[in-house]
This record gives structure tokens, C-alpha cells and sequence, in this order.
């Protein structure tokens, strides 16, 4: 059984119930709606047949939607298109609504002049072209094109130096946010994210009661790196942004950023995902080059939970063929052996419940001593499973919930295969019925031996303190 979880973005390619359903039956653990295009009825509708085929498979399939952030764009060039020469002098102009040519552009920030520094680097066509400030005249600001290159009408641009000015939460931020709690979705991508100040400002705006998606910050801004323990301690989960991350500061940084920033969330036992350009040649070719197989792969082996198809699942040709592409490479590495992370041990866990993380541990170790079948976990919040999946165990892992919010939190978990129970309060009863979803799963079979590791009955939900050992 793969382990690491899939999340794939829904597009056009794929939003028709047919394309959808293929989409999830090649093996989507996580539907990820990406706000920054189309509108929020399409969203929601999306979400809505996501429900629905899900339930039609007996499968519990998480969603994540992914706000817009902030976007800083140049405007409009003549002809849609010019071309920049390296030495080149070029102006960026702060309010300026004409059409811009080979020697100026406007941009979406009106106070551009104010915000940038002679020196400062800028970015422009989402990194292709750079630009270095020369001076600020007014509301203009002088470069010299320090790598040329094509720059089209509207495109993406990045000044790592002064985006502290830019606010991470738009008003766009703010629909879409409403739109996904509305659709009770289990996961909120946060753009733009460069402390834990920002998580924590999303969080206070979601409702006291009932649905609460998870947050999951994107680590995408030099500022991000420079605080990464404090939003990982924030967050509910991480994504490695790794396309803006390599717009930020040079590419040769990303590969290792990405392996600390998994390393900092495995010690967490936080989720992280891993994403940007994984199989970006399937998009439009049948099979992936090798440098995209190793990269799966590399992830994996980093200790990944997740990993994430962008366009090649949104607009590809060939979408669920990638998605049973990257579960055959992800399964294929998961044999490989790697160091183990301890979580118990670390001082960067996000919560100080020494106790169930210990008893977390020792399930674990008990497990493997003793050759159990799987580990059980009933849960009211998920975080049993989340505790015992943080240590990587060798045997399966069944997160037993009668809730469809927690299953669906727990989609995106290594390892744990999410299972719906129906509600009792009596701990015996709840037992059996953890094992009897689990044999008709298919996870364990009669004589089985099993660890069952849960919280004592009580009103505090997510405190793990017990562990027994049934034969099935």
C-alpha cells in the first residue's frame, strides 16, 4: 500500500464528473481547487462532485483550496510582447496605466518607487527576465536588464527585498476563504505566508464553531525561510512551494531548502507537502523525463507526506496517467530504508502533550516487536493518527473516525488510511467496530494481531494515552 499521500489540482482537464472520477479512482488521496483561477461557484461546484464521487467510491478524499495571495504583475506591452536585452536600460513605473514597450512598463504597485532599493533585484515574467535598480526618479524606478528575455502583457513579478510591504491577505483572499468554509473543505493553502503571524491572523478569521479547515502555509518567500520554526509551529501543515521559492533566491538553494524544511516538519509531526513541476512533462507527453521520476522519488525519500500535481492534473493530457505515475514511483521508494526522525524527542513539536506523544511512540515500537498487522487509531480529532503516522511505522495505519471532517483532515497524513465508523460513545463497542472497519478494508484478516492506540473516554479530544494489543 502507497504510503505517501497524492494531492492533484482540478482544471479544466479535469472538473467533468467523468475526468474527475478517473482522477480520484488512479489514486488522488487530496482534490486541491486553486482559487487563483476560475470563480468561486466553479470552486464550489467542483468541491461539491468531489463529495459526491467520493462517497460512490467509499472513499474519503480530502480538499484543499488554495488562496489567490497577493499578485504582482507588470501591465499591458504593446503587441502583447517585447523583448528585453541584457545591459539594457528598462523602467518600471508605480501608477502608470499605459501600454508599456522595449524601454518601460507599468506594474501593480503604485508605490513601487518607495518600496525598492539601488541594488535590489527584481523579477520579472515570473523569474525569466531580471531586472537591477538602478535609482528611483518619482513614481518611476530605473534598471539595467541584467538577464533578458520575453516579456508578455500581465505576467508574474517578484521583488524578494520589499515584499514586507505587500499584504498577504487580498480581498479575493477573503471570497475564497468564505467560499471554502462554506464547502466544508479540510485544508486552506495560504499564499504569500512569511511569518506565523500571518497563519495565526487566517486562523482567527475562521468560525469558533464547527467547520475549521486546516491551515497550510506555503513555503514560497526568502522572509518564510528566515522564520520557518515559527510557522511551522503555527501551521496545521506545510507545502514546499518550490517554483516561487526558486524565484526568491537562486535555484541551487531550493533542493536543500527542501530537504530542511521536511526534516523541521517530520520532527513536528507535521504533514508537508511537496510541490511545483514534479511530472510537468506529462502535461503534455505520455511518460515523464527521468529527472522528474528521480525527483518523486528524492522526495520520498526526504520523508514527504504529500505530493502535489499542478498543471499537469489541471489543464495535462494525460492526468490520471501521471497520478498512477507518481504513486508507482512514490510506492517504489517507500521500499527503500531511510533514517527514522523522532519526534518525541525534538524540541520543535507543535504541542506540548509529552504524554500522548510518548505513548504515540511506544505503540510504534510494540507494533514492529511484535509483528501486529496494523495499527488502529480511533480518533475524535485526528490527532492519534497524526502522532503514531509522525514516526513512520513499517505496518499500516487506519484512522478510525465517525466524522467525516477529521477523515477528511487525515487524507493528507503518511501512511494512514482514513476509515468511517459510526458514532458510540461505549469505548468496547467502539473497538469492534475500529476492527471491523478495518477487516473490511482490508487492512487486517482473522488471527491478526493489532495495536489499538487512543484517547481515554473524556471531554478532551486529541489527548492520547493508551495502547492495547487484540488478536482479531
Amino acid at each position: 500500500m502507497r504510503r505517501t499521500k497524492i494531492v492533484a489540482t482540478v482544471g479544466p482537464a479535469t472538473a467533468e464528473p467523468e475526468a474527475l472520477r478517473q482522477l480520484l479512482e488512479a489514486g488522488v488521496d487530496v482534490v486541491r481547487l486553486n482559487a487563483a483561477h476560475a470563480d468561486m461557484e466553479t470552486h464550489s461546484r467542483n468541491a461539491r462532485r468531489v463529495r459526491e464521487l467520493a462517497q460512490v467510491l467509499g472513499r474519503s478524499v480530502g480538499i484543499l483550496v488554495d488562496l489567490p495571495g497577493p499578485k504582482i504583475r507588470s501591465g499591458v506591452v504593446a503587441g502583447d510582447e517585447v523583448e528585453l536585452e541584457s545591459g539594457q536600460e528598462f523602467v518600471l513605473s508605480g501608477g502608470d496605466d499605459g501600454r508599456g514597450d522595449a524601454r518601460h512598463v507599468a506594474t501593480t504597485l503604485p508605490d513601487l518607487a518607495q518600496w525598492v532599493c539601488s541594488g535590489d533585484d527584481v523579477y520579472l515574467a515570473d523569474g525569466a527576465i531580471v531586472l537591477r535598480v538602478l535609482a528611483s526618479v518619482g513614481n518611476d524606478v530605473r534598471t539595467e536588464v541584467v538577464r533578458g528575455g520575453t516579456l508578455r502583457s500581465r505576467k508574474g513579478m517578484h521583488l524578494p527585498r520589499a515584499e514586507g510591504h505587500v499584504d498577504p491577505f487580498t480581498e479575493r483572499d477573503a471570497l475564497a476563504l468564505e467560499m471554502a468554509v462554506a464547502a466544508k473543505v479540510d485544508f486552506i493553502g495560504l499564499s504569500f505566508v512569511r511569518r506565523a503571524e500571518d497563519v495565526e491572523r487566517v486562523r482567527a478569521m475562521l468560525p469558533k464553531r464547527g467547520v475549521r479547515p486546516a491551515l497550510v502555509p506555503k513555503i514560497e518567500t526568502a522572509a518564510a525561510i528566515d522564520n520557518l520554526d515559527g510557522i511551522i509551529s503555527a501551521a496545521d501543515a506545510v507545502m514546499v512551494a518550490r517554483g516561487d521559492l526558486g524565484i526568491q533566491m537562486p535555484a541551487r538553494r531550493v533542493p536543500l531548502l527542501q530537504k530542511e524544511i521536511i526534516r523541521l516538519c517530520n520532527l513536528a509531526g507535521k504533514p508537508v507537502i511537496t510541490a511545483t513541476q514534479m511530472l510537468e512533462s506529462m502535461t503534455r507527453s505520455p511518460l515523464p523525463t527521468r529527472a522528474e521520476v528521480n525527483d518523486v522519488a528524492n522526495a520520498v525519500l526526504d520523508g514527504t507526506d504529500a505530493l502535489m500535481l499542478s498543471e499537469e492534473t489541471a489543464v495535462g493530457l494525460f492526468a490520471s496517467e501521471t497520478v498512477r505515475m507518481m504513486s508507482e514511483v512514490a510506492e517504489s521508494a517507500e521500499g527503500w530504508p531511510r533514517l527514522r526522525v523522532d519526534p518525541a524527542a525534538s524540541s520543535v513539536g507543535a504541542d506540548s502533550d509529552r504524554v500522548a506523544w510518548a505513548v504515540a511512540h511506544a505503540a510504534v515500537q510494540a507494533a514492529e516487536e511484535l509483528g501486529v498487522a496494523a495499527i488502529l487509531c480511533p480518533t475524535r480529532s485526528g490527532d492519534t493518527a497524526r502522532r503514531v503516522a509522525a514516526f513512520r511505522p513499517k505496518v499500516p495505519i487506519a484512522g478510525i473516525s465517525p466524522s467525516a471532517l477529521v477523515l477528511g483532515g487525515l487524507s493528507l497524513v503518511w501512511g494512514v488510511q482514513p476509515l468511517a465508523v459510526v458514532h458510540n460513545a461505549d469505548r468496547g463497542e467502539q473497538l469492534r467496530l475500529a476492527i471491523a472497519a478495518a477487516r473490511t478494508a482490508g487492512i487486517v484478516r482473522e488471527g491478526d494481531l493489532v495495536a489499538m492506540v487512543f484517547g481515554s473516554a473524556g471531554p478532551r479530544a486529541g489527548s492520547t494515552d493508551s495502547v492495547r494489543i487484540v488478536r482479531v
